[in-house]
C-alpha cells in the first residue's frame, strides 16, 4: 500500500497489527473491482444474446467472486473493526453488485425475452460506472489521490437509470393507449420479467453509487480537500 493511503487509511489499525502485516486494502479493491468489470461485460454479452447464461466464463468469474469474498472476509474480520467501515463496506458494496450481475445473467433465459433497449442502455451506464471505480481504485492504490471525478461519475449511475427507466416507461404507456385489445400472455410474460430486470440493475447502480460516495470520501480525505470528512451515517447500517 503506498504511503499516502497508509498514513491516512490504515494508520488506525497499526497498533494493533504489525506493519508488515498490514493488509494492502487498496489493492484489495482493485482487484475485487476488476472483477467486477469483467462480469459486466459477460452479462451484457448475455443480454444481448452473445453469450450463454451456461457460460463458461461466467461461471469462472461466479468462483472468482466467492473466492475473493471469501479471501476479504477473513482479512476484515481478522483485524479490530473500529475504522474500518469504509473497506467493509466497500467490499461489501461490491460483492453484493457482483451477486447480482450473476443473477442477472442466470434469469436470462435462452430462447426467452429479449431486453428492450432501455434495459441495454441501463446496463451500459453500468458498465461505465463500474469502470469508473475500477479506475478510481487503482489510482489510490498506485498513489494517486485525484478519484473524485470516478467517484462522481459512479454516484451519477444511480440517476441516469431512473432516467432510462421512466422514459421506457413512458413509451410503454403511449403504445399500451394506442391498442384497444387486452395484452397477450406472452406481452405480460415479457413485461414481468423486464420488470425484474429493471429491479436488478436499479439495485446494482444503488451499490456502485454507495461504492461511490466512499470512494469520494477517500479521494478527499487523502488530498486533503476534504479535511475531516466523514462517511455518511446512512452507510454505516447495512
Amino acid at each position: 500500500m503506498t504511503s499516502i493511503a497508509v498514513s491516512q487509511v490504515v494508520r488506525r489499525i497499526r497498533p494493533f497489527v504489525g506493519a508488515a502485516d498490514t493488509p494492502d486494502f487498496f489493492s484489495m479493491i482493485d482487484q475485487q473491482a476488476r472483477m467486477i468489470v469483467n462480469l459486466a461485460k459477460v452479462v451484457a454479452e448475455v443480454l444481448q444474446g452473445k453469450e450463454s447464461t451456461h457460460s463458461l466464463r461466467l461461471l469462472d468469474l461466479e468462483q472468482r467472486r466467492q473466492e475473493l469474498q471469501r479471501r476479504h472476509q477473513a482479512v476484515v474480520h481478522a483485524l479490530p473493526q473500529s475504522g474500518l467501515d469504509e473497506i467493509r463496506l466497500t467490499m461489501e458494496a461490491l460483492d453484493r453488485a457482483a451477486a447480482l450481475l450473476i443473477r442477472t445473467g442466470r434469469d436470462c433465459h435462452p430462447g426467452g425475452s429479449n431486453p428492450d433497449a432501455a434495459a441495454l442502455q441501463m446496463m451500459r451506464v453500468i458498465r461505465k460506472a463500474i469502470e469508473s471505480l475500477q479506475h478510481g481504485y487503482s489510482r489510490l492504490a498506485n498513489g494517486s489521490t485525484a478519484a473524485e471525478s470516478d467517484a462522481d461519475a459512479a454516484i451519477a449511475s444511480q440517476s441516469a437509470l431512473v432516467f432510462w427507466r421512466m422514459s421506457d416507461q413512458q413509451e410503454a404507456a403511449a403504445a399500451e393507449g394506442q391498442h384497444l385489445t387486452a395484452p397477450s400472455k406472452v406481452s405480460l410474460d415479457r413485461s414481468c420479467w423486464l420488470h425484474g430486470l429493471y429491479e436488478n440493475l436499479d439495485d446494482i447502480a444503488r451499490e456502485l453509487s454507495g461504492a461511490g460516495v466512499i470512494l469520494k470520501v477517500w479521494s478527499r480525505q487523502l488530498s486533503g480537500a476534504g479535511g475531516l470528512a466523514r462517511l455518511p451515517q446512512s452507510f454505516m447500517v447495512r
